[in-house]
């Protein structure tokens, strides 16, 4: 899988990286001081890109200003879009499908 080095969000840009987090008990780490997403170098295929995405949520609830909320509740608006808005829109998608 050929994933880039960084992405543009809200004309910033956020680079990717990838290193071992085995101790850090995660799967990927955002830093928005740094605007660098750090993900697991041993993640492949769906729970790399479902990762990608989770961190890339965790960008844009930074870059927006939302992050500045408590933690808790940061996280629990990445995992509601995690969890319930982008299967939804998958599904949404599939169904749609514009020819």
């Amino acid at each position: 899988m050929n994933i880039p080095k960084s992405i543009t969000m809200a004309g910033i840009r956020v680079r990717i990286k990838f290193r071992d987090l085995g101790d850090d008990d995660c799967y990927g780490i955002y830093s928005h001081r740094r605007k660098l997403i750090t993900i697991d170098k041993t993640l492949k295929g769906k729970e790399l890109l479902e990762t990608i995405r989770h961190e890339m949520i965790h960008a844009a609830l930074g870059i927006s200003g939302l992050a500045y909320c408590e933690a808790y509740e940061e996280e629990a608006i990445v995992r509601c879009m995690d969890e319930i808005f982008f299967p939804a829109w998958e599904r949404f998608l599939k169904r749609f499908n514009p020819q």
